[in-house]
């Protein structure tokens, strides 16, 4: 077999053995389930929810209580954005798998479909929590240039990708729409760069 190409050598060293029929159903079974998205569903309604409420105190109170919360939410963004991501790579994951024919491309494709079914919700609810995350640590900790800009960058960078995610959700399959993926994927890429610096702040 040729050596895989980075960075999903490892991903297929750990998925190339033959799970069969019946492992491929295992995984269709899981990533299928109605309870599996039923629970994506309520859990993405509750942190919606909470984003909203508590930007929504930042202002009815206009203190600084409550930071450690706050700092709950841009992680739970972090969460977020990885899952949004993800469709990407597992897309890639697959397309890779099946240029090799590996049996595991199966499974693979059933964990596509999961990130690609709820992609959206992943990056509204990231959107929505960098959003009060955010705007609770602009007013309260503002003192903290470095963070705060770094933040600011990313927070952008985020805005960007959702806006052109909302376009291309519009957008029928074409040319147009082929050009908006592109760009989709690079403001992600920007975005993930950006979070990166505000991380290392």
């Amino acid at each position: 077999m040729k050596k895989f190409s980075f960075p999903f050598s490892f991903f297929f060293k750990i998925m190339r053995y033959d799970k069969g029929k019946k492992g491929v159903k295992r995984v269709k079974a899981v990533f299928s389930h109605p309870l599996l998205h039923l629970v994506v569903k309520i859990a993405g309604a509750l942190l919606t929810s909470l984003s909203v409420a508590l930007f929504v105190l930042i202002w009815l109170t206009g203190q600084g209580q409550h930071k450690e919360l706050y700092k709950l939410l841009g992680t739970l963004a972090e969460f977020s954005t990885i899952a949004g991501g993800g469709m990407w790579l597992v897309r890639h994951a697959f397309i890779q798998g099946k240029k090799r024919n590996i049996r595991s491309q199966y499974d693979i494709k059933e964990v596509f479909l999961f990130f690609r079914k709820h992609h959206t919700l992943f990056g509204s609810l990231a959107l929505l929590l960098v959003i009060s995350h955010g705007t609770y640590f602009l007013l309260h900790h503002g003192d903290q240039i470095g963070r705060v800009y770094s933040g600011v960058g990313a927070f952008g960078s985020l805005l960007l990708v959702s806006m052109i995610g909302y376009v291309l959700q519009r957008l029928s399959k074409g040319k147009q729409s082929r050009s908006y993926k592109k760009l989709h994927q690079l403001a992600a890429l920007l975005f993930g760069g950006a979070l990166a610096v505000h991380l290392l702040m």
